[in-house]
């Protein structure tokens, strides 16, 4: 059965039920706070690095910004143009912000759109994009990216919008309910895009032509279109949700299944998960294809649809925050968190030996399986500047309009890493990515001697840095020791202190 099918009957059964929000359940030590209701459905919702939150509204079109607990002065941001939304799953999706923000004060959204196709969109943004506090943002000068998705099924979109932690931009694009596009690299549906934005010209227009868009490198396939060479993963049925990790990269999804099995994946350059030959570990056949007998990638987990999954969404990988008030402990560090849109649970998978599997229950939890109980129509999560883990309701438990809301999971008890110790032990960067020059700053609890080294992918040493304070920054310029320039691309950063574990942080330099 398919979401669509499953939310037009709770539709139904809650025309007659009293409003309400069941109370969500955590362990000792956590909270659940509402930012903000009232919104109209709300979709997706990203992070501006100053803390400051974009949000989507599926059915009206609006993006709307968050400043501390209110909507902007000016809202919405704006309304998109051209949205088709005469179905239950249509409307507007994802959305992302450049990491660049605010020299490329960038947001990147995506929707359904009049005529029968999808649209990756980016507008500028004008007014307070400096200001933290600031509440008077408008987007404008729209430029389309992706102009020809095809949407000819009213469901299985997809269109989940991250950036990766090497400055790329990620979407997930759904099979549009024919499960063969998902093996055909021709075809843009059924696979995990990943892009480079890095070189679309400023202002309005488009469509940008495709090589614009296709990176440089770490895309693993040439053909045998330009289509092709945007695909980063193949053979997935509905990715709607995903998260990256902050710390390693890693890309961690979660696939809708069709009737039998629902299913998280890791994603990794040029695999293949399946569909429509796979769903969860059942093999399968499907109308209008025949398997050719390839490799395909097993799930991290699946989970049965008879135990009452449903729509799976792969929320986040939590990680603390730098100077974040709200940290949670070091035993969340790198847990995969993930729910259900109908099932209000939330549960984690930790990653032992290098092997994704559930987690050991915390005490206090509401259950052996679910960390957290009560999260009913999630459609998004974000580890907020907080530290927190921030969620996305799309409305009250019996669906009443205009009832949905930004909540937030904060840790209250005491940190087991102090945040000044935190701090000192993670390098910082930024911004990153970067042109012309990066801040490369630290905080250390003792002093001595300090050694910083910027390596390339290939392991050679092209800038070293020397110091000796228990604070301090040094900027790297995007030369190497000899001066010389270096090229655009991913970088190593190093520090190594006497008192303090080696740290390694991702550069990624632009043109």
């Amino acid at each position: 059965m398919s979401r669509r099918a499953i939310l037009a009957a709770l539709v139904a059964a809650c025309l007659t039920a009293r409003p309400g929000v069941a109370q969500v359940l955590l362990p000792p030590n956590f909270v659940d706070d509402t930012i903000l209701g009232g919104l109209d459905q709300p979709n997706a919702m990203a992070f501006l690095p100053d803390g400051r939150l974009f949000v989507t509204e599926l059915k009206t079109g609006r993006i709307r910004l968050v400043v501390n607990g209110h909507v902007g002065s000016t809202d919405p941001a704006i309304t998109v143009d051209s949205l088709t939304n005469d179905n239950i799953e249509r409307g507007l999706q994802g959305i992302a912000i450049d990491p660049r923000w605010p020299t490329y004060p960038y947001v990147y959204t995506c929707y359904t759109h009049v005529g029968s196709r999808m649209v990756l969109v980016r507008y500028t943004a004008t007014g307070d994009v400096s200001n933290p506090s600031g509440g008077n943002i408008v987007l404008g000068s729209k430029r389309t990216l992706i102009h020809d998705f095809v949407d000819n099924a009213d469901n299985h979109n997809g269109l989940g919008l991250r950036f990766g932690t090497d400055g790329t931009l990620l979407m997930t694009t759904g099979d549009d309910a024919d499960g063969c596009t998902a093996q055909v690299l021709g075809s843009l549906g059924g696979k995990l895009l990943r892009m480079d934005v890095t070189r679309i010209p400023a202002g309005g227009g488009g469509p940008v032509p495709r090589a614009l868009l296709i990176p440089t490198s770490g895309n693993p396939f040439v053909g045998p279109d330009s289509n092709a060479c945007l695909v980063y993963a193949q053979g997935l049925r509905n990715p709607w949700r995903f998260g990256v990790d902050a710390m390693t990269g890693a890309i961690l999804l979660g696939d809708v299944g069709e009737n039998t099995y629902e299913e998280l994946d890791e994603i990794f350059a040029g695999h293949n998960y399946g569909w429509p030959y796979r769903e969860g570990p059942m093999v399968r056949t499907y109308p209008g294809c025949t398997d050719p007998g390839n490799t395909y990638d097993p799930p991290l987990i699946s989970m049965d649809r008879n135990t009452g999954y449903t729509a799976v969404i792969g929320a986040a990988v939590y990680r603390p925050v730098m100077n974040g008030i709200a940290n949670w402990p070091t035993l969340y560090s790198g847990n995969y968190f993930y729910g259900d849109y109908f099932m209000s649970r939330l549960r984690r998978l930790v990653k032992t030996g290098g092997v994704w599997g559930p987690a050991t229950a915390v005490p206090g939890q509401p259950n052996a399986q679910d960390w957290a109980t009560g999260l009913k129509f999630v459609v998004d999560f974000g580890v907020g500047k907080d530290g927190s883990l921030w969620w996305l309701k799309s409305y009250d438990d019996n669906m009443t309009s205009v009832t949905g809301a930004i909540h937030r999971i904060r840790y209250t008890g005491t940190t087991d890493v102090p945040l000044a110790s935190l701090g000192a032990k993670t390098l910082r960067v930024a911004p990153n990515p970067f042109q012309d020059q990066v801040d490369l700053e630290w905080r250390l609890t003792t002093t001595g001697p300090v050694l910083i080294e910027v390596f390339d992918m290939r392991g050679r040493r092209v800038r070293r840095f020397e110091a000796e304070a228990s604070a301090g920054r040094v900027v790297w310029d995007g030369r190497d020791d000899a001066g010389r320039p270096v090229g655009t691309g991913v970088y190593l950063a190093r520090m190594r202190h006497a008192n303090d574990p080696e740290q390694i942080a991702r550069v990624l330099r632009l043109r």
